[in-house]
């Protein structure tokens, strides 16, 4: 995802005749039409027609010295080069537009082409100085007290850690996801980002549901808007989480309508993605030959944009491909492009494995012809000694010192496996308490939706029902029953049962802490450690989202935070 600028509408009267002097003030006007038209051109992903356009309106606004739109079309520029595997023409026109802002001393501007720059680093594999530049952009934002469009930002940094550090990606794309629900701090770009981003978050964990409903919304809010880019992502992401699901038939319609809708673009990553994607699962539903052809195009569309890692996973699947329909040469051939593109992009991690997997094999072998051949000397030895009778004295001291020896190794190899055995019970129990704390939390999260939906569904019946013109006394008691139940203090004592297993003790501690806590805001406090949001929190409590962020409020002066402090660190650190 890149950072863009809208500009300002152009006027109506610019000319751009040949031949016919114009005004520089038509000229920049001009500049700003092609601005626009470029921009429209990036929202459908055509970055090579785009490309032309930007580079009109460059050349205008450079021969004019307006630095600031200079700048934001150089941005534009940059976007077209890297969409299209021209990482470093956009690098280095990062570069420049990072200069002409800080010319003029546009901090905001100037952590745009930061934050951008660090992810033309990320995409060459210079994840370090990605990170450091990513940082250097936020840091730029907030000693600037400039909070807009700073979960963007985050999301951004977050992406660098993906499979990296899973612990830092969540810790920056709940960073992220808290800053969207402000709309002056995120963009439209910025939170489909942070959806996809916390539906794969999920996904990883293998929690499929909450994953699904992430990746749904993300495609809700692309739809509303008509953000083909985020409509195309959410679908091809829906697909791959029914594919890891096993739901292959489901998965391949989604996939299918993915690819299609970025056929006829320019943005290369996303078609290869979308065609390797389509291609496996294709495989799996014994369409190997349909999945072939696809991979085919896959490898040669990877090869030319210089995308590497796209290309080996083409290789990959190609093998896998050619294996299910038994044309072995052709899968070993693909198998080999495949390793070698391995080789390639981690080094010679995978043959130096292979070579010790050979050492280590030559390496047991000859032990085993030593420890056979020994056998057969002490053997000879023992006959020997039986022929020669008694030994002579020094034979007999080094027999009982060989004896001693053996008995020792004896009693270190059942050391060993003892100490192997008691490491193989210490890893089953921590897996066991593993299993165990995870089906808890999953207890809890599925009770915490459960209370939601019900309290949502029995809230918008009772509105229907009151909103009913005719005053029936069976109306009024059926909306009296719909009350209790959802003012339910069951509900309450089953969520907290299961809350006290996921987070024991935390109720103990907050009383201890904040004595003067009522019960509403203790409930209120476990709801926040949940990272629940204003109206998730209004379902649990049966009242409206405004008397939440009353609630947020009084609980702050009572816990004595300032307004600056994130009221779901502050639990957490509880």
């Amino acid at each position: 995802m890149f950072y863009t600028f809208l500009p300002c509408q152009a006027g109506n009267n610019a000319s751009a005749d040949k031949g016919v002097a114009v005004k520089p003030s038509d000229s920049i006007a001009l500049a700003l039409k092609l601005q626009l038209q470029g921009d429209s051109l990036l929202e459908i992903m055509g970055y090579r027609e785009a490309e032309a356009i930007f580079n009109k309106a460059y050349g205008i606004a450079k021969r004019h010295k307006e630095f600031k739109l200079q700048g934001k079309i150089a941005n534009n520029l940059a976007e077209c080069y890297s969409m299209t595997g021209r990482h470093q023409q956009a690098e280095t026109m990062y570069h420049d537009a990072y200069a002409l802002f800080a010319s003029i001393r546009d901090t905001n501007a100037m952590a745009v082409m930061l934050i951008n720059l660090g992810d033309e680093y990320a995409k060459t594999g210079r994840i370090e100085l990605a990170a450091e530049t990513e940082l250097k952009a936020i840091k730029l934002k907030e000693d600037n007290h400039d909070y807009r469009r700073l979960a963007f930002y985050y999301q951004k940094l977050g992406e660098l850690f993906i499979d990296r550090d899973n612990a830092r990606w969540e810790q920056y794309i709940l960073k992220a996801l808290e800053l969207s629900r402000t709309e002056e701090y995120t963009t439209l770009r910025a939170t489909v980002a942070i959806y996809n981003d916390m539906g794969a978050m999920w996904r990883k964990k293998g929690d499929f549901a909450k994953a699904e409903l992430y990746y749904d919304t993300m495609y809700r809010i692309s739809e509303r808007e008509g953000y083909k880019k985020g409509i195309a992502t959410a679908t091809s992401e829906r697909a791959l989480l029914l594919y890891d699901m096993g739901r292959y038939k489901e998965a391949l319609p989604l996939a299918t309508k993915a690819y299609e809708m970025v056929l006829d673009t320019d943005d290369d990553y996303q078609i290869v993605f979308d065609a390797t994607l389509m291609a496996r699962i294709l495989i799996k539903l014994g369409q190997a030959q349909k999945a072939k052809e696809l991979l085919k195009m896959v490898v040669k569309r990877s090869h030319t944009a210089g995308l590497p890692e796209e290309e080996m996973a083409g290789y990959k699947y190609l093998s896998q491909a050619f294996r299910a329909g038994s044309d072995w040469k052709e899968a070993l051939l693909s198998q080999d492009r495949y390793l070698i593109l391995k080789d390639s992009l981690d080094g010679v991690e995978v043959r130096r494995a292979l070579d010790d997997l050979q050492t280590r094999f030559e390496t047991e072998k000859k032990q085993d012809l030593i420890n056979r051949l020994s056998e057969k000397n002490q053997a000879h030895e023992k006959r020997h000694r039986l022929f020669i009778g008694l030994l002579v004295a020094s034979a007999l001291a080094l027999f009982f010192l060989v004896l001693i020896i053996r008995l020792r190794n004896g009693t270190i190899r059942q050391n060993k496996l003892l100490h192997a055995k008691e490491q193989d019970i210490s890893r089953l129990e921590h897996a066991r308490l593993s299993l165990e704390i995870e089906f808890k939390a999953r207890e809890l999260t599925s009770a915490t939706v459960h209370l939601i939906n019900k309290n949502e569904v029995l809230t918008d019946l009772k509105n229907k029902l009151e909103s009913t013109s005719e005053a029936v006394p069976v109306i009024n008691q059926v909306i009296r029953e719909i009350n209790q139940n959802i003012n339910l203090d069951n509900d309450w004592q089953n969520f907290s049962r299961h809350f006290d297993d996921v987070h024991p003790g935390f109720f103990r501690k907050l009383k201890e802490k904040f004595p003067s806590l009522t019960p509403n805001e203790e409930r209120l406090c476990a709801y926040l450690l949940l990272n629940l949001n204003s109206k998730e929190i209004s379902q649990m409590l049966n009242v409206t989202p405004a008397a939440v962020d009353k609630s947020r409020n009084r609980l702050r002066k009572k816990l004595e935070i300032s307004p600056d402090v994130n009221l779901y660190e502050f639990v957490s650190s509880v």
